[in-house]
């Protein structure tokens, strides 16, 4: 409710922004519907006679990417306009209240407002509708930000490759060192041998060259890894606020598990605030570190977000394909994720917003790592799935992963990867005896997902990497063009010289390094992403994906909502687009993975750019794919914004999809919700002020750096001597 003073000078703006139809909203002989009726006649009118485009983008005469960008910024206002109005009235199920029902009724909540009523509605609300207002009435016009405003922003973000970075980091280290000198100093007490023990009468200095030592080793930080508050408050030096350590211990007391290397904790700035270079630059770490209330308060609660995850040996899971068993999840035609039954279904770390938190309510934690060994039942269960790989018509791309795929012992790896072989070499063969119409797809991409460049790249040894190198020539032999690591890396403070090095090592070994972006609130901060870009480049890196943060009220606290995941891309991602003469030789980047960095250098050079933007701006929809081709039907009392959102139509489905046409999403926050974090976190948002008019979006089409290369240009033969090729 607002004072009577607020509510006066509320009813004053409205009136005054909607002067043409003011007579109208104050009308009391007319019903809500009534006066919808009115509305939506003056605004297509004017939508058809002024803003021509906006109006065939809503008719679907002309929606593609480039027709998109073609409204104007009035006439998004007035597509916006027009969905309010086709939606007023309507309830949506709120994932963020467990399913309970909202009503989008902004016509009838502004009639009340502009009669200076008592209104239940937040402020929230009401500044997401003025500011709409302005843009409808062209008060507010957005200019786009020129290329030397976007590389200031960029330059506000430092890199973990940095001199002074590095070197504070250094002094972190040496501090955890000492730490870890202690704790294991105690557990060498009364025992002698062990991988990780000091031997008796060993002196400070040498107990510390021992950890320096054990530093480069992985199972040395897993062995050492946080487990508890406690444990993560002592490896950072006990500066951990006493709100977040309530926050945490109360996480822990309801199931929520703790993990963290050493390693990753030495990344955390632990300096006070006004004695550091960049403050803040930190907080998408600390944002993978620490959990947030909303978590806390739902977990036991919590549901999947990508239904389609949820498998039910012979039963259609969401998108409609029957899978043989848990270890399988698909959402594509030509795309399978495996999850094998091994060590890789753990990880080197817990990223707070984990989409299998609704695993870990039923203690199904992947941190208890020696509960994570293959049984006897494992490689039965490996070749059923090869089986099913090997007899579906559609799949050619498989994506291992977890839980984390290096976290998989080098010999559980290995027995992975060749049975992916042998199934991809029975899968040619078996094309041989078919005609050609009847071929299956063969496999042309394997992938591996992982965080450890980022949790723990001393994981990436020279004898993984020898494995990875055997795989990539057999592979080749098949016609598997790309082999591709897809990690995780959410800033470039993540970015350390263990991580180049673990990156040059995959590139060297012929697996090119793709990369997956969360966008959290920290991350989303302007230039931000764009100078991750930047920095992965440099280390040979190629975008792939930044996603918009996954789940309901639990994920509340990281949430950006996609109006910024849209402004990310229009105002900042534009300055690297990659000029269409380029396209045909971006082909030719993954299958030559020892020279990407080369290859993405000389197009930076060539056209003055700081990075490729090779990724797409996405949400993974909670039902059936990903897609960020959106627009605000609705808006609750509360100022958060409802959305309906599009299949990317770019690229293949599941039949299924024609049945649910599309998918509503309602946000689990408000744009002025999300511009209070971002103030807080010492964020001008005045920077942001043209998020309030993104209202819409589009799927951007995939790069041409990520589709197969003809089979020619990756073997040197030509197609006719590809098994399984048309004669």
């Amino acid at each position: 409710m607002f004072d009577p003073a607020r509510r006066r000078s509320i009813a004053e703006t409205i009136r005054a922004e909607l002067p043409d139809v003011v007579d109208v909203l104050l009308d009391e002989r007319r019903g809500d519907a009534a006066v919808v009726a009115v509305l939506r006649e003056h605004y297509e009118d004017l939508t058809r006679r002024f803003f021509p485009k906006a109006w065939h983008f809503r008719t679907g005469e002309q929606d593609s990417e480039h027709d998109f960008y073609e409204i104007p910024w009035r006439g998004l206002a007035h597509l916006r306009m027009l969905d309010l109005l086709d939606h007023e009235g309507q309830g949506f199920p709120d994932g963020n209240l467990h399913g309970a029902e909202v009503v989008s009724q902004p016509v009838a909540l502004l009639r009340m407002l502009a009669r200076g009523e008592e209104c239940d509605v937040s402020e929230d609300f009401v500044e997401d509708m003025l500011r709409f207002l302005h843009q409808l009435n062209g008060t507010d016009e957005v200019e786009l930000p020129s290329r030397h405003r976007v590389h200031g922003w960029m330059d506000r973000h430092p890199s973990g490759l940095d001199r002074d970075v590095i070197t504070w980091r250094v002094t972190n280290k040496e501090r955890i060192v000492g730490l870890l000198v202690e704790r294991i100093t105690a557990e060498s007490e009364g025992r002698s041998g062990g991988a990780y023990h000091f031997p008796p009468g060993a002196g400070s200095a040498e107990k510390r060259a021992k950890v320096q030592e054990w530093w480069l080793q992985d199972r040395f930080h897993l062995r050492h890894a946080a487990r508890t508050t406690d444990d993560v408050n002592r490896y950072l030096g006990g500066t951990v606020d006493e709100r977040t350590m309530r926050v945490m211990r109360a996480a822990e007391a309801k199931g929520i598990p703790v993990f963290a290397t050493p390693y990753f904790l030495s990344l955390v700035d632990v300096r006070p605030r006004d004695e550091q270079e960049h403050p803040g630059a930190d907080e998408p770490i600390r944002s993978y570190l620490f959990y947030s209330e909303d978590l806390v308060e739902e977990f036991g609660a919590i549901v999947a977000w990508e239904k389609e995850d949820v498998v039910e040996p012979g039963q259609p899971n969401a998108a409609g394909w029957v899978l043989p068993s848990h270890n399988i999840h698909r959402r594509y035609p030509e795309v399978a994720i495996f999850i094998p039954d091994t060590m890789g279904r753990a990880c080197g770390g817990l990223c707070s917003y984990c989409q299998r938190m609704y695993d870990f309510q039923r203690g199904r934690f992947n941190f208890d790592l020696d509960r994570l060994r293959p049984d006897r039942s494992w490689p039965e269960r490996l070749a059923d799935s090869m089986e099913y790989f090997r007899n579906d018509p559609t799949l050619e791309d498989i994506l291992i992963t977890g839980g984390d795929s290096f976290m998989s012992s080098v010999s559980s790896l290995r027995r992975i990867l060749w049975a992916v072989l042998d199934m991809a070499r029975a899968k040619r063969a078996d094309n041989e005896t078919r005609l050609p119409g009847e071929r299956h797809a063969e496999m042309h991409r394997v992938r591996l997902g992982t965080k450890l460049p980022v949790y723990l790249p001393q994981r990436v040894t020279e004898e993984l990497v020898e494995l990875l190198r055997e795989f990539r020539l057999e592979a080749r032999e098949l016609g598997i063009t790309q082999c591709v690591v897809q990690t995780h890396i959410s800033s470039a403070m993540e970015v350390t010289p263990y991580t180049a090095r673990a990156v040059r090592r995959l590139l060297d070994a012929g697996w090119a390094v793709t990369n997956q972006e969360v966008f959290t609130v920290a991350a989303s901060r302007r230039g931000h992403t764009a100078k991750l870009r930047k920095v992965l480049n440099d280390i040979g890196v190629l975008p792939y994906y930044t996603f918009t943060t996954k789940g309901y009220l639990e994920n509340r606290e990281l949430f950006t909502p996609n109006a910024r995941s849209v402004q990310e891309q229009v105002e900042e991602k534009s300055i690297g687009r990659v000029d269409l003469r380029y396209h045909s030789s971006l082909r030719a980047f993954i299958p030559n993975a020892p020279t990407i960095t080369s290859r993405i250098d000389a197009i930076r050079d060539a056209d003055e750019v700081p990075f490729l933007a090779t990724d797409r701006n996405m949400l993974n929809l909670p039902g059936v794919g990903k897609s960020n081709s959106f627009r605000m039907i609705g808006i609750t009392a509360d100022g958060r914004r409802i959305l309906e959102f599009a299949f990317d139509r770019t690229r293949l489905h599941s039949p299924v999809i024609e049945k649910i046409g599309t998918m509503v999403v309602v946000e689990s926050k408000s744009i002025a919700h999300y511009l209070r974090q971002l103030e807080a976190m010492g964020e001008d948002v005045d920077d942001y002020a043209s998020i309030w008019g993104y209202s819409a979006g589009h799927v951007e089409r995939r790069s041409p750096v990520f589709d197969p290369e003809p089979f020619e240009m990756a073997t040197g033969r030509s197609a006719a001597e590809a098994p399984g090729s048309p004669d």
